[in-house]
């Protein structure tokens, strides 16, 4: 093991005994009596959370979450942590702001930790493809660039949350954590989540979500990228988003090719954090389930490229046959080639880029195009703006 995973373990270790003993009602716990409840400083802190969660001023707030009386503004705290966290880009950013965030975590474990989960799952559900077909080309992809953009620094921020235990309380504990467990925490982000479905949808989807609960390596993080990817075969709506999740992450949650690495989050010491009840705070199980999501979500993507692909090659030899035989090719034939090819090119920018952060090779598109009609509808609502 090299010195980097090294380092980046002990860091996570450290992470999940603070964060697992506070699940467990065992951390540091200030004096109330020392607590400052000037509401200036109070309210300022709300502020700062919301301009900067960087390493600039996360030693700042971890220092002020121990010092200011803060249980009154706690449900304000939660969507100004949010808003800071679309400030981050950088790792340097997002480990500082994890160190904010499981600060207010050694404080408020289920008033802040369990509403701040929710609210961030909520944020992750995937895009509705009706709300999309609806939308003119442009207005999709304002839409699209804006979505992807909030759930970018959502996702990453989850995963980190379940790297340093932050979501144990909900994947682990019997009961979940304020009223919130597992699968309540599954069904946040599920597509139909937001459909406005009656109390017969609303119970269907409990039930669905308390069985997938009960299967090995289900938490909150696989079911929040599987509610992301299951649903999207078709269009590949978010595959920037697997992209970044498996470029970023490939390491830490084993998503290679091959068996499970040491660099792998699973094998992060923490022992006195288990017991014969108790699981490791990273399951291997749950590196797999997340391994498969994304291999399952290439497969598809690429199967769709092949198919854009083949139908493309079609397009052009008809417009060069047309072209030969009646000397002319219509303008419209040859806007719709033009547009179809970038959206294939766009597909195809996409799926190289998942391939590479899978570590693996490229699609192979070498394929024949055969005599059958085409077998893609190249003017649905979302092919020239999918991928």
């Amino acid at each position: 093991m090299d010195d980097a995973t090294l380092k980046r373990h002990g860091r996570l270790r450290e992470l999940q005994r603070a964060n697992v003993d506070a699940w467990r009602g065992l951390g540091p716990a200030p004096d109330p009596s020392g607590l400052d409840a000037n509401l200036k400083k109070n309210t300022g802190f709300i502020k700062k959370c919301k301009a900067n969660l960087g390493p600039e001023s996360a030693p700042q707030l971890v220092r002020e979450v121990t010092q200011l009386k803060l249980e009154k503004y706690v449900s304000e705290i939660v969507p100004a942590v949010l808003e800071g966290l679309q400030r981050c880009r950088t790792a340097g950013e997002f480990a500082a702001a994890i160190d904010v965030i499981s600060a207010l975590h050694a404080r408020f474990p289920v008033q802040f930790t369990v509403p701040f989960v929710c609210q961030a799952l909520r944020q992750l559900a995937p895009p509705s493809v009706p709300a999309l077909v609806a939308m003119t080309p442009e207005q999709r992809e304002r839409d699209e660039q804006a979505r992807l953009g909030r759930q970018r620094p959502i996702l990453r921020v989850v995963a980190e949350m379940y790297l340093g235990g932050l979501l144990w309380g909900i994947d682990a504990q019997p009961g979940g954590a304020g009223g919130v467990d597992l699968a309540a925490a599954l069904a946040l982000s599920h597509p139909s989540a937001s459909s406005g479905g009656g109390g017969g949808a609303a119970s269907r989807l409990a039930a669905k979500m308390r069985e997938a609960a009960q299967q090995p390596g289900h938490c909150v993080l696989v079911g929040a990228v599987q509610n992301l990817l299951a649903g999207d075969q078709e269009h590949h709506l978010s595959i920037i988003l697997a992209t970044i999740f498996a470029k970023t992450h490939r390491a830490d949650l084993a998503l290679g090719d091959g068996e499970i690495a040491d660099s792998c989050a699973c094998n992060v010491d923490a022992a006195d954090l288990q017991d014969s009840q108790r699981a490791p705070v990273v399951s291997a199980d749950a590196c797999r389930r997340l391994r498969t999501l994304l291999d399952s979500y290439l497969e598809s993507a690429t199967a769709r490229l092949q198919t854009l692909h083949r139908g493309l090659v079609k397009m052009r030899a008809r417009q060069e046959e047309r072209l030969f035989t009646k000397g002319v090719v219509t303008a419209d034939a040859k806007a719709r080639l033009e547009r179809h090819a970038k959206a294939f090119d766009k597909l195809n920018d996409s799926v190289g880029a998942l391939c590479e952060a899978l570590g693996r090779g490229p699609p192979d598109l070498d394929v024949a195009a055969d005599d059958d009609p085409m077998d893609v509808v190249f003017d649905g609502p979302l092919a020239a703006g999918s991928g």
